[in-house]
């Protein structure tokens, strides 16, 4: 594992290291990890359940070691929460035009993203954060789960002063478990009744990360739902359409395939990854990423979905 740069949090290794069920078995990984060096902390935390249901992990780092300023964060069908335990507006750019961005304070939430973003890097920064799984963050928010996609909102906009006073204990909490402590212990207040997993999203999704991929309607049918009760329920929940977080959720595993790859055969990979060719493989690729698999593969870092830019 390795820590977030800015507006969203990181994880280290590849898709195939990943839990993708709607559960976790604590035995198959490790309760916590933790990278050092002299002058950066890295913790990680896999809550314990019910939390571990809708939230993978929980991070924290300090005093970010950094070689550039900026860098792209690609798609990953997941919401992500950060406190920001340093000073200073965080950083999120323009696509268009790398030199506007807009920045974000303490602490803010960034929803399910249809495209890649850019973010800051702040060398020396400190932060914590929990990264939900997908359709993870819906128990903790009164709204649907979709008025986040596509946007990075401040927290206290939210959950109000509630957040900044978390925010402040865990800025005074002494160590890493304190600050791992504290931050369950609000989410799981946060959610109070409501951490019992959504057991059509649960299924649906299982479904939407094999391949072949089954035709939209043939899935609502077999989940009991119209097509149309099926796009409320994935709006409501996951915040983008069934067919979108299939295609973000192919996107993932072609990622994954690439950074792992030496010199892969991008025929063959599109193959594998249920693409109908190697044509709408590069296209799809380009739509999230906003580069070639190509020029992905040359750029590549040891954390497959970001992407140095300066």
């Amino acid at each position: 594992m390795a820590a977030s740069r800015g507006m969203n949090g990181r994880r280290s290794g590849t898709e195939s290291n990943r839990q993708e069920s709607s559960g976790l078995d604590p035995a198959c990984c490790p309760a916590e990890a933790m990278l050092s060096s002299p002058a950066m902390i890295f913790r990680l935390r896999v809550p314990r359940a019910p939390l571990s249901y809708f939230v993978e992990n929980l991070w924290f780092y300090e005093d970010l070691e950094a070689d550039h300023t900026k860098e792209k964060l690609l798609p990953d069908a997941s919401v992500e929460l950060i406190v920001d335990l340093s000073q200073g507006p965080k950083k999120l750019y323009d696509r268009e035009d790398p030199l506007r961005y807009t920045g974000y304070n303490r602490c803010w939430i960034s929803g399910m993203q249809r495209r890649y973003i850019i973010i800051g890097v702040e060398k020396g920064s400190s932060m914590m954060g929990a990264h939900f799984r997908t359709g993870g963050a819906a128990p903790f928010f009164g709204f649907p789960i979709s008025e986040l996609t596509a946007n990075v909102v401040e927290l206290d906009l939210i959950w109000k002063r509630e957040i900044l006073s978390l925010r402040e204990q865990l800025i005074e909490a002494a160590t890493a478990d304190s600050k791992f402590d504290l931050l369950e212990a609000y989410l799981i207040g946060k959610a109070q009744s409501r951490l019992e997993p959504d057991k059509t999203i649960s299924a649906a999704l299982t479904t939407l990360r094999s391949w072949p991929v089954m035709p939209l309607r043939e899935l609502a049918t077999r989940l009991g739902l119209s097509h149309k009760q099926m796009i409320a329920r994935f709006d409501c929940r996951v915040g983008l359409t069934p067919k979108l977080t299939s295609r973000v959720l192919r996107f993932r595993k072609s990622l994954a395939a690439a950074h792992q790859t030496p010199t892969p055969d991008w025929s063959d990979l599109a193959a594998t990854c249920g693409y109908y060719d190697q044509a709408h493989f590069i296209h799809e690729f380009q739509q999230f990423a906003g580069m070639t698999p190509a020029e992905y593969h040359r750029n590549r870092t040891e954390y497959p979905h970001y992407i140095p830019v300066d």
